[in-house]
């Protein structure tokens, strides 16, 4: 009887659609195109890191701008032991090249989404415009890759960071992997964890030695 009931369980289950990628915290379904890797960065760093756990994570899902959030970030700290310089941003994205797209960084007392406004000395940001131009593309696998070497964003050994996008079209995620993003949702920074996913973001930083200014030899000897 027990196999009987197990079987029919099982019969049922097989019979339910499968369950839609979503692209919306709302649950809202959307087509589901082939998860291929767009372009690499043949950038090489002294620190590179990417939410998914390795340099051009093909994103597995994806999120929309006007149902999963209008920016994508996460927060991280710099335990190299080194200060260091960001030289270059990666995101797997897709959107209309509008030029109204933003990156931002800000620099934190500590862990989590960003508390204050970009009105401070801690933050930075730009513009920039996506590679794969397409509205829907599901999920976005192409990255899109910002030269950060001439922005002089310093991350001092030990300090956290926030860093991410704006998203006007898609964005690349995965399921949640332990690493948490946030996205900006109905007026405020609404964490992906509860939703079970992972904004895919990329970053690549040099160690940063502050250049000392050259003095002559004279001015040296003026000073005993």
């Amino acid at each position: 009887m027990r196999k009987l009931i197990a079987t029919a369980i099982i019969l049922s289950l097989a019979a339910l659609p499968a369950l839609a990628e979503t692209a919306s915290k709302k649950g809202e379904p959307v087509d589901v195109n082939p998860a291929t890797p767009g372009s690499t960065s043949l950038l090489r760093s002294d620190w590179e890191y990417n939410t998914g756990g390795y340099l051009d994570f093909v994103p597995t899902t994806g999120g929309s701008h006007d149902g999963w959030g209008e920016w994508f970030l996460t927060c991280i700290q710099n335990n190299t032991g080194y200060d260091v310089k960001l030289v270059e941003f990666g995101f797997p994205c897709c959107g209309p090249a509008t030029g109204n797209y933003g990156w931002v960084v800000w620099l934190t007392a500590g862990y989590g989404a960003p508390a204050g406004t970009a009105d401070t000395a801690d933050f930075y940001g730009g513009p920039w415009s996506p590679v794969d131009t397409s509205p829907d593309t599901f999920p976005p696998t192409t990255y899109t890759y910002l030269d950060m070497s001439g922005e002089g964003v310093i991350i001092p050994n030990g300090g956290w960071f926030v860093f991410g996008y704006d998203v006007t079209g898609n964005g690349g995620q995965t399921t949640y992997n332990g690493v948490e993003t946030w996205a900006w949702y109905s007026g405020y920074w609404d964490s992906d964890v509860s939703w079970g996913r992972t904004a895919i973001l990329q970053f690549k930083a040099d160690y940063w030695t502050t250049p000392v200014q050259a003095e002559s030899w004279s001015a040296v000897k003026s000073l005993f």
